[in-house]
């Protein structure tokens, strides 16, 4: 007969502590990359401070996907009051990608190829499947997470399956069509995040 051991759970406190400096840490990263070439004059500034917008505008993305990305975390564990083993290797994981971010954008910034593109957007299609298995793990554990309403529970699952189904379709723009025009797709996102919450309505 098998007997079945419960596994511990523990307060969410320190993950989201140890969460929350992680995603400082890689959000403060970022400006890392902004620099100009040693030795501009005065007269060259303009042109090379308008030669780096490119630069400055993956910088603006990343700053905000990670913001949102912490926005998201921030949300799922107003909900999730405990963590178990499972959650604390899903959050792990998740981290990682976070931890990857700076890289796949000095990448992007560097290279504006498909392969960049479609390694920043492989990226977060991993943050948003990690993500979402830590909603799903966590919602069907009502010690984890046992006050989530069936609605509040389907709109947290759609609304990064949407996120990270708009940077999956942007890496088949990437190697179909062009770099420049699956970086566009990314303004998908904005209607995407509206979808969950018309649905339920």
């Amino acid at each position: 007969m098998r007997i079945s051991v419960p596994m511990r759970s523990f307060p969410a406190d320190r993950m989201i502590i140890f969460s929350d400096a992680v995603m400082a840490v890689a959000i403060t990263l970022l400006v890392l990359d902004l620099k100009l070439p040693e030795g501009v004059t005065d007269a060259q500034l303009p042109s090379v401070l308008q030669g780096s917008l490119h630069a400055f505008g993956v910088y603006a993305l990343s700053f905000i996907v990670i913001g949102l990305l912490w926005m998201g975390h921030h949300e799922q564990f107003s909900y999730i009051r405990r963590v178990d083993g499972v959650m604390l290797w899903l959050n792990l994981f998740f981290l990682m990608t976070i931890g990857l971010i700076p890289f796949v954008t000095s990448l992007l910034s560097d290279h504006g190829t498909a392969l960049a593109t479609s390694l920043y957007a492989g990226t977060l299609v991993m943050t948003s499947l990690l993500s979402a298995a830590m909603w799903w793990y966590a919602c069907r554990n009502p010690e984890l997470a046992g006050d989530v309403t069936r609605s509040v529970r389907r709109e947290g699952l759609l609304n990064v399956l949407l996120t990270g189904a708009v940077f999956a379709l942007s890496i088949l723009i990437a190697n179909t069509w062009s770099a420049t025009a699956a970086q566009w797709s990314w303004l998908l996102l904005i209607p995407a995040g509206r979808v969950p919450a018309w649905l339920e309505k």
